[in-house]
């Protein structure tokens, strides 16, 4: 016996979405498709695959309990029709209601994700990764599973901050190659979820700087000061494009962007989370030192040094690669001021650092330090000497390797 013909979905697709009062752009959001497609479906000049008749068969009925719709009556070209080959209407609900994710397990990976972004600023940035690596792996096996749409827009917008915080990681870990690629994936996932590149920006940022390619750096904080909230990060957005700027020579550009990285900071309250996302006044702190340094402004630096210190002093939670950028900063702005006693002071306590905590954010300012230290005005000066050999011996001496380190 031949199988009966399917009958043609176009008119009712259209008639269903007009009756509910619906955009086609809305109902491609819902099922997962173009807006264009939809179209299309509708005119009849392309056929949904069974994969997605039976979603906008669900789609339809569950909007019904919602909008007070009664179901058409079956008829041959109905969208309802019953053919042996097609899913009842309760099982297409069932597949839009239920996936073998549940929301629990997606609620959790998300905590998962906010916790280790709170051990970034605690823990040896090895082992965090490794924890992050092996989080991301989860929950992107989860993503490929049956999910629904909601669902796996959430694990896209969790696999995004994963790898955005695995691209800070591996800077940390000088594998800037990796960070990059780390970083361009996390910008990509937030996209698709339709959800903020603000931590994807400032983690390419953040790698763009540390790589050299400060031009970069700058246009990309740019970019992500411009998509971002008032947020904290939309001011560190701002405050790295200062950052980089300064560091091009471009001293107008940075002070006008790290202008509206104070401007925008008044209108929040102050941050006392520890979060690889979080940007308290000392962490502000930090780019405007650098700024200043880079911008031949040692009292601006030593000023900017001051105001992290007294946030520290008024509670604000200490991490130790800002307290260890600023001290260093603050060195510096001292070399500069021709103060060498205050800039040993300022560097002897950093110095003594455990090696795994030494990350390249902080190594890249010794070094730095290293470089002014050889200065020919300060050649043959005892202090200058102790001084530069312990700096190059601290960043030798940085990261070990770690036999359990896993390959991202």
């Amino acid at each position: 016996m031949a199988r009966p013909r399917r009958a043609p979905l176009s008119p009712q697709l259209a008639e269903f979405r007009n009756e509910r009062g619906l955009t086609q752009e809305q109902v491609a959001e819902a099922i997962g498709i173009t807006s264009e497609m939809v179209r299309r479906h509708e005119k009849g000049l392309a056929r949904p695959t069974e994969k997605y008749r039976r979603r906008y068969s669900a789609f339809y009925r569950a909007s019904e309990s919602r909008l007070g719709i009664a179901a058409p009556a079956a008829s041959p070209g109905s969208l309802y029709v019953a053919e042996q080959s097609l899913t009842s209407i309760d099982d297409l609900l069932a597949e839009v209601s239920t996936s073998a994710t549940s929301n629990e397990s997606v609620e959790q990976l998300s905590a998962a994700t906010a916790t280790l972004a709170e051990l970034h600023t605690e823990a040896p940035a090895r082992r965090v990764l490794r924890q992050v690596v092996q989080l991301r792996r989860r929950t992107h096996d989860l993503a490929r599973g049956p999910v629904r749409l909601s669902q796996a827009r959430e694990l896209f917008r969790i696999e995004s901050d994963l790898l955005a915080h695995a691209c800070l990681l591996l800077g940390d870990v000088k594998q800037d190659g990796a960070a990059y690629k780390h970083g361009m994936a996390a910008l990509a996932f937030a996209t698709e979820a339709g959800s903020s590149q603000a931590m994807a920006r400032t983690a390419l940022a953040k790698t763009l700087r540390w790589s050299g390619r400060l031009a970069e750096s700058a246009d990309m904080a740019r970019s992500g000061y411009e998509v971002s909230p008032q947020s904290a990060i939309r001011v560190q957005l701002a405050s790295q494009e200062a950052n980089a700027a300064a560091l091009l020579g471009d001293a107008g550009r940075a002070r006008q962007a790290l202008r509206r990285a104070e401007t925008d900071a008044e209108t929040l309250a102050p941050e006392s989370r520890r979060s690889a996302w979080a940007f308290p006044r000392a962490r502000q702190a930090v780019f405007a030192l650098s700024v200043a340094n880079h911008t031949h402004d040692p009292a601006g630096a030593l000023r900017a040094a001051a105001t992290a210190d007294a946030s520290w002093k008024a509670g604000e939670p200490v991490i130790r690669a800002n307290w260890a950028q600023i001290r260093v900063g603050a060195a510096l702005a001292h070399l500069d001021l021709g103060d060498l006693d205050a800039a040993t002071a300022e560097v002897a306590p950093v110095l003594e650092l455990p090696p795994e905590l030494r990350v390249a954010t902080v190594t890249a300012y010794t070094d730095n330090l290293s470089r002014r230290l050889a200065a020919p005005r300060l050649r043959r000066v005892r202090q200058a000497e102790e001084l530069l050999a312990a700096a190059l011996q601290f960043a030798a001496d940085a990261l070990p390797d770690d036999p359990t380190e896993e390959n991202p």
